[in-house]
């Protein structure tokens, strides 16, 4: 598996792109904006794209889904409560300052779903309290968190339709039950393992 990350958009949120070496098929989690970068540098890495991943609907995330969707002709995944948030933005719209086309019949993934590409396949593992409907994709050593945990720090409750005891509650469940070596890639800032934030997390 081959992980490139681009910091995208005025919030600086970091776009995955997750490229099975083999066959070249790739996905991309969480393009946030600038889509006809994005899609340059899949196209430098000599990939195809395969699917859309958002990890959950807020618009520093999602804004460049739909131009990829349409340039790519591939689907664009979310967790379900959070799928409303891609026809109806709510609390967001006045964020939006250019509005790109929009996501066209977005799949919805649940727990235990699976991302395919190539050789590559990535579970879904449902983990709500920053949002209702954050998802995080986790294959053995690799997880891909949105914006539930950052290096040293976890993600914001204080918008609509967050829950701090949920979110605490998943991460002390669901990911620091990881291998300790699992490199964690969150939605903003620097790559950190499940082991570095056992140690040195102040919120867990």
């Amino acid at each position: 598996m081959k992980v490139v990350t681009l910091s995208v958009g005025e919030l600086s949120t970091n776009c995955h792109i997750v490229l099975d070496p083999k066959s070249c098929r790739c996905i991309v989690i969480d393009p946030g904006a600038e889509g006809q970068y994005i899609a340059a540098r899949i196209s430098e890495m000599g990939g195809t794209l395969r699917a859309i991943v958002l990890t959950h609907g807020h618009f520093d995330h999602t804004g460049a889904a739909g131009y990829l969707q349409k340039a790519a002709k591939v689907p664009v995944m979310v967790g379900e409560a959070d799928a409303i948030l891609l026809s109806d933005p709510g609390w967001m719209a006045p964020f939006f300052r250019e509005v790109g086309p929009g996501v066209t019949d977005a799949t919805i993934l649940t727990e235990g779903d699976t991302v395919s590409f190539g050789e590559m396949c990535l579970k879904v593992l449902e983990t709500p309290g920053h949002s209702p409907g954050s998802i995080s994709l986790y294959c053995p050593g690799h997880l891909f968190s949105g914006d539930l945990i950052f290096r040293e720090s976890v993600g914001r409750t204080d918008l609509p339709g967050g829950d701090p005891e949920r979110l605490l509650d998943i991460l002390n469940r669901r990911v620091m039950t990881l291998p300790s070596e699992t490199r964690i890639y969150p939605g903003h800032g620097e790559t950190t393992t499940v082991g570095h934030e056992k140690n040195h997390n102040p919120f867990l």
